[in-house]
């Protein structure tokens, strides 16, 4: 077998060979001289930047074990129920306000004669020109609300 490379040596010092591998390799280097200096040189080293390393790290602190109980016991599951009441509310509540919504009557609109007055008085103009010529509409009512007299100046 020809000379290990310094890869395969580092394969070797790394364990990331296979069994074959492994034993192919250390018999190499039982026999060869120069890949037995080479891989004491790689190993020295290598234990060397791990006692550098781990003199740089600070140890940190012991995280607690946690053990995981050897036998798990089955959890009753608890069936909470929800009352008929509930479900019923659940559902009619909206519907009830949906329906609310559009079934909202509108009511007719049916003007009197003087809110027709009021409006064909005061379309007949636009608003710059009733704004320029001080057009003003006056209404007066009674204490009821109804509409006694309606003038446009």
């Amino acid at each position: 077998m020809k000379c290990l490379t310094n890869n395969q040596i580092q394969q070797l010092i790394d364990g990331e060979l296979s069994a074959n591998e492994l034993m192919e390799y250390k018999l190499h280097i039982e026999t060869c001289p120069d890949c037995a200096e080479k891989y004491v040189e790689k190993k020295a080293l290598a234990l060397g930047i791990k006692n550098l390393l781990n003199d740089a790290v600070p140890i940190p602190e012991r995280i607690p074990d946690f053990p995981i109980p050897a036998k798990t016991t089955s959890q009753k599951r608890v069936n909470r129920r929800i009352p008929l009441w509930a479900k019923v509310a659940a559902v009619l509540l909206p519907v009830i306000f949906v329906v609310k919504m559009i079934d909202k009557p509108q009511p007719d609109f049916k003007p009197t004669p003087e809110e027709i007055l009021m409006y064909e008085t005061s379309n007949s103009v636009d608003a710059n020109t009733a704004f320029q010529k001080n057009m003003i509409t006056t209404t007066v009512t009674d204490e009821n609300g109804k509409v006694i007299k309606c003038e446009t100046n």
